[in-house]
């Protein structure tokens, strides 16, 4: 894993608990060191409205605690193999081969016209095979459910793991720091992404193992 990232200008404006009624983030919540004893890695993408404005974040699970790594955010339109070259480098930063990664999850939009009948997540699989020069991807981009309830119980989820101190954010992910401060549950936007994005792959490592918490997975 990487040295400690450089501490965002803006640090200042994270102090104190989030009034949000949705997520229970804090001060607390930040980090700035390399969590120790890693034991799984994971990926959460959401693939937004728009081709190529995709978010992804990577994470590390301790046993204990899930540890937010970093973050990727699709700056403008661009294919499956720039976009996995892009957090092939990412993960790079943290010393980590794609074929280390234990999970990966990622919302179900269909990749359109020029997908062929693909899902994103499939042509996403297949940018990483090309970018690893592999015959198969390193990793199977699952779908996360998105059925009635999801998102409120997401964030009931993320939220009691944040009071637990058990949902970590390294303090260079400031869009997710961000939107875990002032997202109110709006269902679209640019705060819902990185919301979503970081709610599909935590619930991987969390929703079992937040016993007595009050959040219920639906």
């Amino acid at each position: 894993l990487r040295p400690m990232g450089v501490r965002a200008a803006c640090r200042g404006a994270w102090e104190g608990i989030t009034t949000d009624r949705w997520i229970s983030f804090s001060e607390d919540n930040i980090f700035a060191d390399v969590p120790p004893n890693i034991e799984k890695l994971g990926l959460g993408w959401d693939h937004g409205e728009q081709p190529g404005a995709s978010v992804c974040y990577l994470v590390g699970w301790d046993g204990d605690r899930l540890w937010v790594l970093d973050e990727y955010t699709s700056e403008e339109r661009n294919t499956p193999l720039a976009e996995a070259r892009a957090i092939t480098d990412m993960l790079k930063t943290w010393n980590v081969d794609p074929w280390q990664i234990n999970e990966a999850r990622g919302d179900s939009n269909s990749a359109g016209r020029l997908g062929l009948g693909f899902s994103v997540n499939q042509l996403l699989e297949r940018g990483f095979a090309q970018a690893t020069n592999n015959a198969r991807p390193p990793f199977s981009i699952q779908v996360s459910y998105k059925g009635p309830g999801s998102v409120k119980a997401r964030a009931r989820m993320l939220s009691s793991a944040c009071v637990e101190g058990r949902f970590m954010v390294h303090e260079d992910c400031v869009r997710l720091i961000s939107s875990l401060r002032h997202w109110r549950g709006e269902s679209n936007g640019d705060l819902k992404h990185h919301f979503d994005a970081v709610g599909y792959i935590a619930e991987v490592f969390l929703a079992d193992t937040l016993e007595g918490s009050a959040f219920l997975i639906i």
